[in-house]
């Protein structure tokens, strides 16, 4: 069966039908010879299963995983009943607050209240569970650190307090312990231990002089200790390194200085290269690539025959969006209002045709393809706009001059005798080719301009999908009249070109003979192509060179602490002498100089950063990296120091 038995089967139309083919839910027998569709009873009964699913708000993922057999109709069905019922109850939740608030009386809404309604409402993790859960912790975290309260007496006796704390914790039905009486008790409220404090103050209320009761959690002291011996070796180790640096003042602020123009140069040279595989990967939202169908020289863009296996293999490509498709049709006015002047016959079969008496009619796909003839937007008719035409049927959008002409009006219902191009074997001259009678409500008016016209510009439009419905009611091969549309990912261009040319479409030759028979494709991609292959270049330089940029740095961090480290030779000789280990040793002067190099790279990273050569995370990064480099080389140049003889530098200092 064809594709107009299948709609009335299903009642879903021939672009949807399209749409599910094309996402590889259906796949249609083609017959023999003219690769038409031939849909089987199983191919409608999935339809339906697809329409039905679809009608339960059922996401696209699930209906294919049902389709492809990897979930049964009912765990399906049953997981999206779950859905539903989870959205029916976080609605109706979220609905029965809102008209609470809403009814309020009272500027001040208590928060508190609703928000104990809507713990009771969220159940075991509703809309409002998490939020409920967050407010608890916080306000747990902030009851169990501190409180206080006032009375309007002052309390200057131990049972005058404990009396004031029982009050309290009696009003709110909080369980009390006393652990330690005296001027400062211990208390226990809600098995939460505090101490407790009265001063004397004035109530910000009554303003009457009374107490301040505050209750403090516990502190859990632990006795005085020495301080391990651990603790003690990393004190001593910061208080030395502190002292180092200070007495090697001049060697400690060329260490500072050379990180920090390491860093800069680095910050600059890796910010442009952030830069600009930035400006690489955000070239096709910039130059966006776009593409149209013309005439074998280029000089027609519309009114050509663009056939439906180039159609099916654009469609099914993922590389392209914002498809415009236009066809063209002709109609003959019938009006009781106005006589028209019948068509002269021709010597051929078919009737020439004449401009003056056909009204030009488009299919198109898209809004955008008003703005070809339109500069002022549509007025729609109530109830109508752009959303609901691109769906309908037997509606259209007239030109206002078209409605002058013939007398009609907004809403008014339109008579034509349909009919489209055809052309002859030479393919030079087009003929007209008698098509249906159709009834055509008018919906929307346009206001063509003058200066953005086309040649021949149309004088109603319909929708494309009830253009193609047309066509298949009046058993007639369709063929696109015009289209153009936009490359969504640039880089995959030449895979978008070989499978137009594998579906038989050409490239423009300029030098080609100017016809309507036969169309090519023209891409304009020259500012894209140039600009992505200036950056590419820029970015293959700049990444090559950045192994070496690296093996710099790497043998900085080898390089400078080697060479301060020659004038204290004596000194780490003398430390080992008195006793200090060899990995301690080593350890401070390795942390002396990480701690200079991070110092010195973070006020680079941040003049980097005033100077716009990068963002902060693109900086911290930068600084993160350089101080792995030079911690390596720091290490490597930390052993060569570690392997120096104790005895021949204290003979030669002897």
């Amino acid at each position: 069966m064809n594709t107009k038995q299948v709609e009335e089967l299903t009642g879903l139309t021939r672009q949807n039908i399209r749409y599910y083919e094309r996402q590889g839910l259906l796949e249609p027998a083609r017959t023999d010879g003219n690769d038409y569709r031939d849909y089987s009873q199983k191919d409608v009964e999935r339809l339906k299963l697809i329409k039905m699913l679809r009608m339960l708000d059922m996401p696209m993922k699930e209906i294919e995983r049902v389709v492809n057999g990897e979930v049964s109709v009912k765990e399906a069905v049953e997981h999206q009943r779950e859905q539903l019922l989870s959205q029916k109850e976080q609605l109706q939740a979220a609905i029965e607050v809102c008209a609470s608030i809403r009814k309020e009386k009272n500027a001040v809404i208590d928060v508190n209240a609703y928000l104990e309604r809507m713990e009771r409402m969220s159940g075991s993790g509703g809309m409002f569970a998490q939020i409920v859960n967050d407010y608890k912790q916080i306000a747990q975290e902030e009851k169990e650190r501190r409180f206080s309260f006032h009375v309007p007496y002052p309390i200057n006796t131990e049972g005058t307090l404990l009396q004031a704390i029982q009050e309290y914790a009696a009003g709110h039905g909080m369980k009390l312990k006393i652990i330690k009486k005296g001027r400062y008790p211990e208390i226990k409220l809600d098995s939460v231990n505090y101490m407790v404090v009265s001063v004397l103050e004035e109530d910000p209320k009554t303003k009457c002089m009374g107490t301040k009761i505050i209750c403090r959690r516990e502190k859990r002291t632990r006795p005085d200790q020495t301080i391990s011996p651990g603790r003690q070796k990393l004190f001593q180790g910061i208080h030395l390194i502190g002292v180092n640096i200070r007495r090697h003042r001049t060697k400690s602020i060329l260490n500072l200085t050379i990180c920090f123009l390491t860093v800069l140069v680095l910050t600059f040279y890796l910010g442009n290269l952030i830069h600009t595989q930035a400006q690489f990967d955000s070239l096709a939202e910039k130059i966006p690539v776009t593409a149209e169908i013309a005439s074998p020289n280029g000089t027609l863009k519309n009114g050509l025959f663009i056939r439906e296996e180039v159609l099916d293999a654009l469609y099914k490509n993922g590389n392209v969006k914002d498809v415009k498709e236009i066809v063209e049709l002709l109609g003959k006015v019938k009006n009781d209002k106005n006589t028209f002047p019948d068509q002269e016959k021709a010597d051929t079969k078919q009737e020439v045709i004449t401009a003056t008496e056909e009204t030009k009619i488009w299919g198109v796909s898209s809004e955008a393809c008003t703005k070809k003839i339109a500069e002022k937007s549509v007025q729609w008719c109530e109830d109508w706009n752009w959303a609901l035409f691109k769906d309908g049927r037997e509606v259209c959008i007239a030109d206002k001059a078209f409605l002058e002409k013939y007398g009609y009006e907004p809403g008014d219902m339109i008579t034509l005798d349909l009919g489209r191009y055809k052309q002859t074997l030479s393919g030079v001259y087009l003929e007209r080719e008698e098509m249906s009678t159709e009834n055509i409500t008018i919906v929307g008016v346009m206001e063509r301009s003058d200066t953005l016209a086309e040649a021949q510009p149309p004088e109603l439009l319909i929708p494309l999908f009830y253009a193609k419905q047309l066509f298949e009611k009046n058993d007639k091969t369709y063929f696109a009249s015009a289209l153009s549309f936009t490359v969504k990912d640039p880089m995959e261009l030449n895979a978008l070109k070989q499978d137009l040319k594998d579906a038989g479409m050409k490239t423009v030759v300029t030098a080609a003979k100017d016809s309507y028979a036969g169309s090519a494709i023209r891409f304009d991609d020259a500012v894209f192509i140039e600009t992505a292959g200036n950056l590419d270049r820029t970015l293959n330089l700049l990444k090559g060179y950045l192994p070496f940029l690296f093996l710099i740095v790497l043998l900085t961090g080898y390089v400078v602490p080697h060479l301060l480290l020659q004038g204290r030779r004596e000194e780490y000789a003398v430390m080992r002498a008195l006793g200090t280990s060899k990995k301690r040793c080593i350890l401070l002067f390795f942390s002396e100089h990480i701690l200079l190099a991070a110092f010195g790279g973070g006020l680079g990273s941040i003049a980097g950063v005033a100077a716009g050569a990068a963002k902060i995370r693109h900086a911290g990064l930068i600084w993160g990296i350089f101080l792995v480099c030079y911690l390596l080389g720091a290490a490597a140049a930390m052993w060569m120091f570690g392997r120096i003889s104790i005895a021949a530098v204290l003979a030669r200092r002897d």
